[in-house]
């Protein structure tokens, strides 16, 4: 766990980073991002000392990183920049194994941890003899990649690894990278430009304005709810739509849905029906727990005075959980045709309700944003 206490960052009379808090998790990715000159390489580069704080504590796993022997500190931290940082005298397997030789790691265990980064960052062991101009931009990215993985850091540091890079490979890398972090599970920190970027890899980000932190959460979070003008204009407001699968069933449900009890007569299910404007009822016990659906359809040619809804409602009926993405929505809607689909949690308590002219009317918002 990285942790930044009131932390301040002054250039003689410049405040760059001011009063910064905020707690990093092990095992997450966390992007950093805003405007140029926003401060968000400075509190990168002082997670391994290479800037110092002008004031307030950064701890890892509790230990004031001030206490560290800076040199000691950096070699447990993978870093990552944008233009490699690799040594161009010095071949592929030298690069990655810099490090690893410095903490006098064996050979043979050298020899089989690069074998391993390797493959992990999809590049073939015949570049290892090789030199860095002779190999493309998103091959010595990989190559950054793995040299930071070399000696298995809890805490890699990542400064716009990919914003030099074309888009196809940009987007290449950051699907490895994924891949890696879905295995490693590694404290990642990254700096970044591009908002597109920071949704896609990262599990929080903090964004940052004039050296202060205005908003830190989830991706979800920060396009469903910006904390300020400035991030809701900062991150777009029809950002959300490029990422549909963010948007949950909870968010565009009906949440109140018409019920009925089983034990309830057709006479008042239909009445209740017409008060309330909707052709079905979600047939419920006190509980809220889902039992079946009725439709007023059922009842064109029947006599049902004298029966109860339990007697008409039907059992079998899909249903979706309120953290389905809209994505898989939509497709639900479309294979089965249906026109209502209760929402349950995973005891079968109904949460709400969705209908087709309830997503469409979702789905539609963003052309309403873009108008406006």
């Amino acid at each position: 766990m990285i942790k930044f206490n009131k932390v301040n960052k002054k250039y003689k009379s410049t405040a760059i980073i001011k009063d910064l808090s905020f707690t990093l998790d092990d095992g997450k990715l966390i992007s950093i991002i805003g405007e140029s000159g926003c401060g968000k390489t400075t509190t990168l580069k002082m997670i391994n000392r290479l800037i110092e704080p002008t004031s307030g504590e950064i701890t890892i796993h509790g230990k004031d990183i001030k206490t560290i022997n800076e040199i000691k500190l950096r070699r447990k931290i993978g870093y990552v920049i944008q233009q490699t940082g690799l040594f161009p005298h010095m071949t592929i397997r030298d690069n990655i194994e810099i490090i690893a030789k410095l903490e006098k790691m064996p050979k043979e265990k050298r020899i089989q941890r690069v074998s391993e980064l390797m493959e992990m960052v999809d590049l073939k062991e015949e570049l290892l003899d090789r030199y860095p101009n002779e190999l493309s931009g998103g091959q010595l990215q990989r190559v950054g990649i793995a040299r930071a993985f070399m000696t298995n850091p809890d805490i890699i540091l990542m400064d716009e690894p990919f914003s030099a890079l074309d888009p196809m490979s940009r987007e290449a890398l950051q699907d490895e990278l994924l891949k890696i972090q879905e295995k490693e599970k590694k404290t990642i920190v990254f700096v970044t430009h591009d908002m597109d970027e920071a949704i896609k890899l990262s599990d929080k980000i903090a964004i940052m304005d004039q050296g202060r932190l205005v908003q830190y959460d989830t991706p979800e979070m920060i396009l469903k709810h910006p904390a300020t003008e400035f991030v809701k204009n900062f991150v777009g407001k029809k950002r959300i739509w490029s990422s549909p699968e963010l948007i949950k069933v909870k968010d565009i449900m009906i949440e109140h849905p018409v019920t009925c009890r089983k034990t309830n007569s057709i006479f008042y299910c239909l009445n209740k029906m017409r008060m309330n404007k909707v052709d079905s009822l979600m047939v419920t016990t006190e509980e809220k727990k889902l039992e079946g659906i009725l439709y007023a359809a059922t009842f064109t040619n029947e006599k049902y005075n004298m029966k109860k809804a339990k007697d008409f409602m039907e059992e079998d009926y899909l249903s979706v959980h309120p953290e389905d993405s809209i994505v898989d929505l939509a497709k639900l809607v479309s294979d089965i045709k249906t026109a209502t689909i209760p929402v349950v949690d995973n005891n079968n308590i109904l949460c709400g309700l969705i209908t087709r002219s309830s997503l469409v009317t979702a789905l539609s918002q963003q052309f309403i944003e873009e108008e406006e």
